[in-house]
């Protein structure tokens, strides 16, 4: 006897296959439709949406991709040439040493410093005394020759404390 047939042995014999064997030829009917369907639903659910939606991912992902390679192709010449100049544009990574030596000069915390395309960087304040900020914004502007060209301060909680934003540029 294989294992299949000592399985389907075991279930007749079981509470499952005497309940199964009690029921009406209609009842049974139903059961198997039932049964089908439920089966169907979970090879769906389980095996089968996966693999498609897997499969569309991919399909889009090669599309995406052979786009960007004619692309690349299409731009091979000036690509190469571009790569040839010197870069003179992001000075973001140069102004940031400077900017955090001023800052630890004048005892402040920077929050965040995010370089940004045009070169300049954009720092939060948070919870900083007022007069130390300003001592470091001139610091900045006199010794370093970075300008200021945004900047937002708000009151904080505590007297003489405040927030900000800022972004310095070259």
């Amino acid at each position: 006897m294989s294992a299949i047939q000592n399985l389907i042995v075991q279930l007749q014999q079981g509470t499952i296959g005497q309940w199964y064997a009690a029921k009406s030829p209609t009842d049974r009917l139903i059961i198997k439709i039932l049964s089908g369907l439920i089966a169907a639903t979970i090879v769906y659910v389980a095996v089968w949406k996966p693999l498609s939606d897997y499969n569309q991912e991919q399909q889009a992902r090669h599309v995406t991709e052979l786009a960007l390679s004619e692309w690349i192709i299409l731009n091979q010449e000036s690509l190469r040439q571009s790569a040839k100049q010197p870069t003179s544009g992001n000075s973001a990574p140069a102004l940031i040493p400077s900017i955090t030596s001023a800052a630890n000069q004048n005892r402040l915390k920077l929050e965040r410093l995010q370089p940004e395309s045009d070169g300049g960087v954009s720092i939060a304040l948070q919870d900083q005394q007022f007069n130390q900020v300003v001592k470091w914004l001139t610091l900045l502007e006199s010794n370093q020759g970075l300008n200021v060209e945004r900047l937002s301060i708000d009151r904080a909680d505590k007297s003489s404390r405040v927030n900000g934003q800022v972004k310095l540029t070259n």
